[in-house]
């Protein structure tokens, strides 16, 4: 390993410019696929409601959403960047395209005997998501196997895409990538939308045999392996060529390069996957109550709307930087960076969590109560998102210390954490859920959530020792009296409104959350101002045009 290098201190002030501009790409474009997420979660509401068929569907996601996450959405980039990004700062540029070779060969036949594996075994694995089901629901036992075997063949576009994509944020390259999962939920949309179409001309037939109708959800799962195809590989091709991408017919399985990225993958198929762990814990359990899994997954949309949005956007920013400082064994810029990341995470998060969490009812009315979507789900959903409030700070630590950790090749150390997760969320759920049905498995997630994020920050800290925690810790004092304003103007604002506008009608529910939002996001500003918050203007920097210019020529200026 080279030997420890420092920056001059103009060098540093240009690095965080650029690594801020990365983010500020990043934050943009993981807003952009929550917005869509979140707008196919409105539309799949809306179209077939959160009864019937429709659970069976979300249920069907239950595994290949797993395998996704574990594999191509975490562990693969995960292993991936430290390798490739070592490779390109020491200069050895071929090496790193046959390691990038090497893997994705080896991941297409991989990816191809999971595909087949997955769809012979959907209807033991459709048992196994949804005990619940054969006793209460029999009937959507069938619909939820043939959609799960129409969304296997999509986890090898998931694979691949998740390679070329790490391939490209190892490269600084960040917008291309950014733009895959808004494209995969775009062909949703449009999936849901097609589908009631779709299906008229089937349920002709059905009904003169005497069967009844059909919903026409099935069809959106062809929908989604075609987002699954454009979103994240046939769009990176063209950014992967012009960094001069070099893929070869190449299965080398000695080849050291690839063989170091599974040895680091391996741990992080884990470690990073301990959040979608506790969610499949509470997933399978949700089966047991009435329209469990559309009250969860529609929970979910705001649940991870935080820590998707501000928490995984910086954090995949920061990940390729944190790696190639840990590589030139440069320790003051490491902790520079994750201070970065983590005060400015925070920052974003809190207020938008807190938000979240004083006027969950009115949100969850606003964007869910209309079409299919009846009015007595809301108070559900409402109770499961209270519960989830804690887990979503949890969920945003979680990502900025695991991809510190993996930055420094520590690939082993967040497996102590995530064992530890899993044993509390499966022991607090089994007897919560006892006693308060879905709002217990969603204490329990958070209990996972919280022991996980606790324990990582302990273990980097023993790592690396000064995290420039008093700054974090000043940074949120600051912000304290400001928060304070938010939560208050969440809580009591809505009531005032809906006082004179009632609660029906599109007019009313979007007051009911607009004019108290504005009222507290203005406030927080304010006081913010007020009280000298620096990541006020590194934030607003993150967002801003000037940001967003600057993140195109971060690439360039950091080569």
């Amino acid at each position: 390993m080279p030997e420890p290098t420092q920056q001059s201190p103009s060098a540093a002030t240009s690095a965080t410019r650029g690594l801020a501009a990365a983010a500020a790409l990043m934050v943009i474009t993981t807003f952009g696929s929550r917005l869509t997420g979140m707008v196919r979660m409105m539309v799949l509401t809306h179209i077939f409601g959160a009864t019937g068929e429709v659970n069976a569907f979300f249920q069907a996601f239950a595994i290949p959403d797993f395998v996704y996450f574990l594999i191509a959405g975490g562990a693969l980039r995960t292993g991936f960047v430290p390798i490739f990004t070592e490779y390109i700062t020491l200069g050895k540029y071929e090496q790193a395209w046959k390691t990038f070779s090497s893997t994705f060969w080896t991941l297409r036949i991989g990816a191809g005997m999971l595909m087949c594996a997955g769809m012979a075994l959907a209807p033991q694995l459709t048992v196994l998501v949804a005990p619940g089901w054969a006793q209460t629901n029999p009937e959507l036992m069938d619909p939820c196997t043939r959609m799960m075997r129409i969304l296997f063949p999509a986890q090898i576009f998931f694979m691949l895409g998740g390679l070329m994509q790490g391939a490209l944020n190892a490269r600084k390259h960040f917008l291309w990538p950014g733009l895959g999962p808004i494209i995969y939920n775009l062909a949703i949309i449009a999936g849901a939308i097609a589908a009631p179409h779709l299906v008229a001309a089937e349920n002709v037939h059905r009904a003169a045999a005497g069967l009844p109708p059909s919903s026409g959800v099935v069809y959106v799962t062809y929908f989604v392996l075609i987002g699954a195809v454009i979103g994240n590989v046939l769009v990176q091709i063209p950014p992967l060529r012009a960094v001069g991408a070099k893929l070869a017919v190449r299965l080398d399985l000695h080849d050291e390069g690839m063989t170091r990225v599974f040895k680091l993958a391996l741990p992080v198929i884990f470690g990073l996957a301990i959040g979608e762990i506790n969610w499949m814990i509470v997933r399978v359990l949700c089966t047991h109550f009435p329209g469990g899994p559309a009250i969860l997954e529609t929970s979910n949309r705001l649940w991870k709307l935080p820590s998707g949005i501000f928490a995984a956007g910086i954090a995949i920013a920061i990940f390729p930087s944190l790696a190639e400082h840990y590589t030139r064994q440069d320790e003051k810029s490491f902790v520079r960076d994750f201070s970065f990341g983590m005060r400015n995470t925070l920052f974003m998060m809190v207020p938008a969590v807190l938000v979240i969490g004083s006027m969950r009812t009115q949100i969850v009315r606003l964007l869910f109560e209309h079409g299919e979507f009846k009015a007595e789900t809301t108070p559900a959903v409402a109770a499961v998102l209270f519960w989830l409030i804690p887990s979503m700070l949890a969920m945003g630590i979680s990502y900025i210390a695991a991809r510190a950790l993996y930055a420094r090749q520590r690939m082993y150390k967040p497996v102590t954490a995530g064992i530890i997760s899993i044993i509390c969320c499966r022991v607090s759920a089994i007897w919560l859920m006892k006693y308060f049905e879905l709002p217990g498995l969603a204490m329990a997630n958070t209990v996972g959530d919280v022991a996980n994020a606790v324990i990582l920050l302990y273990i980097l800290k023993t790592l690396v020792g000064n995290l420039d925690g008093r700054r974090i810790a000043m940074s949120q004092i600051r912000c304290l009296p400001a928060n304070i304003f938010l939560v208050l103007s969440g809580l009591l604002l809505p009531s005032l409104v809906e006082q004179h506008l009632g609660t029906h009608g599109v007019l009313a529910k979007g007051l009911a959350v607009l004019v108290p939002a504005g009222v507290a996001v203005t406030g927080f500003l304010v006081i913010a101002s007020l009280m000298r918050v620096e990541e006020l203007r590194s934030a607003g920097k993150l967002l801003s045009r000037r940001g967003r210019r600057t993140a195109e020529q971060a690439p360039e200026e950091s080569e």
